[in-house]
């Protein structure tokens, strides 16, 4: 069995003249440039990773971009509220991200329902949520998932009817991708796991397709092993965690796993850029909504 190595960086470039296309017929057309506002609150180091590589996309097609860095020791509930309500009123802003984790006693879901809806990047509020709960697209898909959702189409694994493992529960990653895989969007059979989950490694391996969306240490090298992962599977690893300085890891032992899976993400390079261009696209789409047109088209 040969194993199809999925290929975030290839993707990437294989979507982004699409992207280019899109950002063309908003400056000609519209004179419409998207701008992204990212609020960083912290010193997470796989946020910080995350936002220089979004703002390094958006720079490469042209669009505005600004990082709003507010230390964790001063965030508030409110303060933030403040913040997200000036970007929502500011007519040169056209998608706002929240980038996670924030602190615990910061209400985020309080920040999530205040982004206004149509400028809500990473769907994170209830109007995007009620979207794909329904099994419909809605508004935004969140980032990681769409950039999952492009890498099951593109590769052409199975999903209708398959078996899939979803491990994690965040609000932009695992969770929405558990009720997206599940829903009529994809129509799979999901099992949703997280830390409290018993006989992960059982459940694993009768997974079809696996994602794991965990990212942070586990008391071994990886989460998932090879023994873990069923023959021909797909894996998908979203996990992002620093391992060193400057060196990041993901969840699954690719090296081992790849060996046994039919499909796998690279990580770095998979699930990272998809995500990224995820958010280019759901940038797009917001100017495209606040001037009453619907969502961008691809080839995938």
């Amino acid at each position: 069995m040969t194993t199809v190595i999925m290929d975030g960086r290839a993707l990437r470039a294989h979507l982004t003249p699409e992207l280019r296309r899109h950002a063309a017929e908003l400056a000609e057309q519209y004179r419409v440039v998207p701008k992204l506002v990212t609020i960083l609150v912290g010193n997470d180091p796989a946020s910080h990773q995350y936002v220089r590589n979004k703002i390094k996309m958006a720079a490469e097609l042209g669009f505005g971009a600004e990082i709003l860095r507010i230390a964790g020791a001063e965030a508030t509930t409110d303060g933030l509220l403040e913040v997200i309500d000036r970007i929502n009123r500011d007519p040169a802003t056209t998608g706002v991200l929240l980038q996670l984790p924030v602190p615990e006693r910061v209400d985020r879901f309080r920040l999530f329902d205040a982004i206004a809806p149509l400028k809500d990047l990473d769907g994170v509020g209830a109007a995007s949520v009620s979207g794909f709960y329904r099994g419909q697209w809605g508004t935004f898909v969140p980032c990681t998932p769409r950039g999952i959702l492009t890498f099951l189409d593109y590769y052409k694994v199975p999903v209708d009817g398959a078996r899939a493992t979803v491990i994690g529960r965040s609000d932009i990653a695992g969770k929405p991708a558990a009720l997206i895989l599940g829903g009529r969007l994809r129509n799979a059979t999901v099992t949703w796991c997280h830390r409290h989950t018993k006989n992960l490694e059982a459940i694993c391996r009768e997974a079809d397709i696996l994602v794991s969306c965990v990212g942070a240490e586990v008391g071994r090298g990886y989460l998932i092993t090879a023994d873990m992962v069923k023959p021909g599977a797909c894996v998908i690893d979203v996990g992002f965690r620093r391992v060193a300085p400057g060196k990041f890891a993901g969840d699954v032992d690719f090296e081992a796993v790849r060996k046994v899976a039919g499909w796998i993400t690279l990580n770095p390079g998979g699930t990272g850029p998809m995500t990224v261009v995820a958010l280019m696209q759901n940038l797009i789409d917001a100017a495209r909504y606040q001037l009453g047109l619907a969502r961008a088209a691809y080839s995938v």
